[in-house]
């Protein structure tokens, strides 16, 4: 394959939007900034993982909200970023996530996961128009104890 510049500069911008999600997501502390990393009609789908699957800006803002509430501490560790497929304005992504945190009960969490990213390209840049998440490892029973009401 040829690299093109823009090629690259659209690889970057979407290795940035990853990273920037992460690091909204372990802010824990602004899930309005958290939203803006999703179009409007984004599908959050984290059944790989055994939890719900999520439509649109207010049930991702529900998500989060309970997410933010339960946890004290949050860490996501992005690698293995492949661009999948870069079309015009859309784009997939898949990388490797190790995510840990703590949880205000004092519940401990460390996974070891995969994203399935689709991204849409806006008047602001890259969002994610689709979400899956899926174990590299099996999930140990703490994330369902955290997450699972």
């Amino acid at each position: 394959m040829k690299y093109t510049l823009e090629y690259l500069q659209d690889r970057t911008a979407l290795e940035d939007a990853v990273v920037k999600y992460c690091t909204a997501v372990d802010r824990l502390d602004d899930v309005e900034d958290m939203l803006t990393n999703f179009t409007e009609d984004a599908v959050l789908d984290l059944t790989g993982l055994n939890l719900p699957r999520f439509t649109g800006h207010a049930q991702i803002r529900g998500f989060f909200t309970q997410v933010f509430a339960d946890m004290s501490h949050h860490g996501h560790l992005m690698t293995n970023f492949r661009l999948e497929r870069l079309a015009g304005d859309d784009a997939q992504v898949k990388c490797y996530v190790t995510g840990m945190g703590r949880s205000k009960r004092g519940v401990d969490i460390l996974v070891y996961v995969w994203y399935d990213l689709k991204f849409r390209r806006t008047k602001d840049g890259w969002k994610i128009s689709s979400f899956y998440e899926a174990p590299l490892m099996p999930m140990p029973d703490s994330v369902t104890a955290v997450h699972s009401k």
